[in-house]
C-alpha cells in the first residue's frame, strides 16, 4: 500500500485551566506512531503575530508532518478527534480547531500563514478561503466544537508554515497535566551550568540583567521548562545532564520559527500602518525624546507619509537605556508591534541607528582683535566685543559639531522582554543544525511515559 503526505495542524487548546497545544502535539505523536505514521521533519510549533489581542498563550500553533498508508488515514483522524476530545479542556476562552491535508500544502494557505506573522487576519477571512479548499478537498476540518473555530487560523497557518524555512529548535520538558501548580521547585542552579556549558548554541536560558531564569513558565500548563537551540542533539545532552535530579513525564523537541525575528520582515510607510501589525518602519526622528516618571520612553518618528510614537518601555531593559539616546534628526529603523490607543502607537522590540545627527553646539564668534566672546548688539545689529568695544554686522555664530555616544547598529531588548519570535544577539550569525530523516526515524526526539 502507497503512502501518502498528511499535513495536521492544531491550535487554541491552551486554557486558563492549565492545558497546552504542545503537550497535546506529543500526545497524538506517541499514537501516531503506533499506527505506523513515519515523520517528515520534527513536529512545528509556529509563532505568529505576537499583537493580536485574540492571541492564545504565546500566540503559538502546533503541526505535524509525515507520511502514512492511505488506508490507515481515516484511522488517523479518530484517533486525532478522539485525543483532543479527550484532552482540550473546553473553556470559555479556548476555541480548538484541527485540520488535516493530504499531498503537498495547498499552495493557497502560504498567503495565510505569511500575513498571519505580521498582521491581524479576520476569522472570516480564513473561514472562507478554508470553505473553498475544503470544497475541493484540499483540506478538511477534523475537530472543532465550534462553528467559526478562532483556533483555525493557527491550525492553517502551522500546516502552511511546511517546509519551515528559517527555525530554531526548542526541548519542551512535561510534568503530570494534573499538577496545576504554579511553581515548578527546579534548581536554577542547574539552568545557570546549561547556560554556561552550552551557550550560545543552547540560548535564551537565563536573564542576568533581572537575574531571572527564563526557562521556565509560571501558570498551571503541563510545561515543565523549555530549553532553546540551534542544534537539536545538544537539547538533547542538556536533558541528560539534569534528567537525574529532575522528574518529568515526557519531552519533545519542536522545530520551531521562534528567535528568528519572521513577525519583523515586513516594512511598511507609516501612513499604512494597521493595529496589530508586526512591522519595521524606516524615519526620521521629528523631536527629542521624552522621558516619563515611571521610565518609558516616546519619540515622535517620520517619513514622507505621516508621524507615529514609538514607545520604548521601561521593561524592555538596554533598549530603553539606549532610546533615551535619540535625537531629533536621528535615522532610524524601528521594528516592533502597532498597539491601538488613542492614536496608533508603535512598541519598539528592536532599533537600527541607521545615521545619528551630528551634535551640533552654536556659539557667538569671537572678536577678531582682541579674541573675547562677542555678544549681540541687538536685533538684525550684528555683534559686539564687551571687552574692546569692536562691531560687526558681518559676523556669524560659530557651529561646532560633536560626536555622539550612540553609534550607527542594531539594538535589542534585553532578554527578559523577549517575544518568543525575538532573535537574540548571540545567534546572529549562526545557522541551525539541519536533521536527517534517520535522526528523526531514530525517535529519540520524543518521550512519553506510559501510564
Amino acid at each position: 500500500m502507497s503512502q501518502v503526505e498528511v499535513h495536521v495542524g492544531l491550535d487554541d487548546a491552551d486554557s486558563p485551566l492549565g492545558f497546552c497545544t504542545t503537550f497535546l502535539g506529543l500526545l497524538l505523536v506517541n499514537e501516531l506512531k503506533k499506527i505506523g505514521a513515519v515523520f517528515l521533519d520534527l513536529p512545528y510549533l509556529v509563532r505568529l503575530d505576537p499583537n493580536i489581542p485574540t492571541k492564545t498563550r504565546g500566540n503559538g500553533a502546533v503541526s505535524l508532518h509525515f507520511r502514512l498508508e492511505q488506508d490507515k488515514i481515516t484511522h488517523a483522524e479518530n484517533i486525532i478527534r478522539n485525543t483532543v476530545e479527550r484532552f482540550a479542556e473546553k473553556h470559555g476562552k479556548t476555541d480548538p480547531a484541527v485540520v488535516i491535508s493530504t499531498g503537498n500544502v495547498p499552495e493557497e494557505l502560504k498567503e495565510i500563514f505569511q500575513r498571519a506573522l505580521s498582521e491581524y487576519v479576520p476569522v472570516s477571512y480564513v473561514h472562507s478561503m478554508f470553505r473553498k479548499l475544503s470544497a475541493e478537498e484540499k483540506i478538511r476540518l477534523v475537530y472543532a466544537y465550534r462553528d467559526r473555530p478562532r483556533g483555525l487560523i493557527g491550525a492553517v497557518s502551522a500546516v502552511a508554515a511546511y517546509p519551515l524555512a528559517q527555525y530554531t529548535y526548542e526541548l519542551l520538558v512535561y510534568r503530570d497535566p494534573r499538577d496545576k501548580t504554579a511553581e515548578r521547585n527546579i534548581d536554577t542552579n542547574m539552568f545557570l551550568d546549561i547556560d554556561k556549558t552550552y551557550r550560545p548554541y543552547i540560548f535564551s536560558t537565563f536573564d542576568y540583567n533581572s537575574g531571572r531564569l527564563l526557562a521556565t513558565p509560571h501558570g498551571p500548563d503541563p510545561v515543565l521548562f523549555g530549553l532553546r537551540s540551534l542544534d537539536p542533539d545538544t537539547l538533547l545532552k542538556a536533558l541528560g545532564t539534569i534528567s537525574g535530579s529532575v522528574s518529568f513525564r515526557g519531552y519533545m523537541v519542536f522545530k520551531t520559527n521562534q528567535a528568528t525575528n519572521m513577525h519583523l520582515k515586513v516594512k511598511k510607510k507609516i501612513a499604512s500602518l494597521r493595529p496589530y501589525d508586526s512591522v519595521v518602519v524606516y524615519g526620521r526622528v521629528d523631536s527629542n525624546p521624552r522621558i516619563t516618571p515611571g521610565g518609558h520612553v516616546f519619540a515622535e518618528v517620520c517619513d514622507d507619509t505621516g508621524c507615529i510614537t514609538v514607545a520604548f518601555y521601561k521593561e524592555t531593559g538596554s533598549l530603553n537605556r539606549v532610546s533615551r539616546l535619540l535625537r531629533k534628526g536621528d535615522k532610524i529603523e524601528v521594528g516592533g508591534g502597532v498597539i491601538p490607543r488613542e492614536k496608533n502607537t508603535l512598541n519598539a522590540e528592536i532599533l537600527r541607528v541607521v545615521e545619528p545627527a551630528p551634535l551640533m553646539l552654536e556659539e557667538n564668534p569671537r572678536c577678531p582683535k582682541c579674541g573675547a566672546r562677542m555678544t549681540s548688539a541687538g536685533r538684525n545689529k550684528g555683534y559686539k566685543c564687551p571687552k574692546c568695544g569692536f562691531r560687526s554686522t558681518t559676523l556669524g555664530k560659530n557651529i561646532k559639531k560633536f560626536p555622539r555616544i550612540l553609534e550607527p547598529g542594531l539594538y535589542i531588548q534585553s532578554p527578559i522582554a523577549f517575544r518568543h519570535l525575538t532573535k537574540p544577539r548571540e545567534i546572529y550569525g549562526l545557522q541551525p543544525v539541519t536533521i536527517t530523516s534517520d535522526w528523526l526515524i531514530s525517535e529519540k526526539w520524543f518521550y512519553l511515559e506510559q501510564q
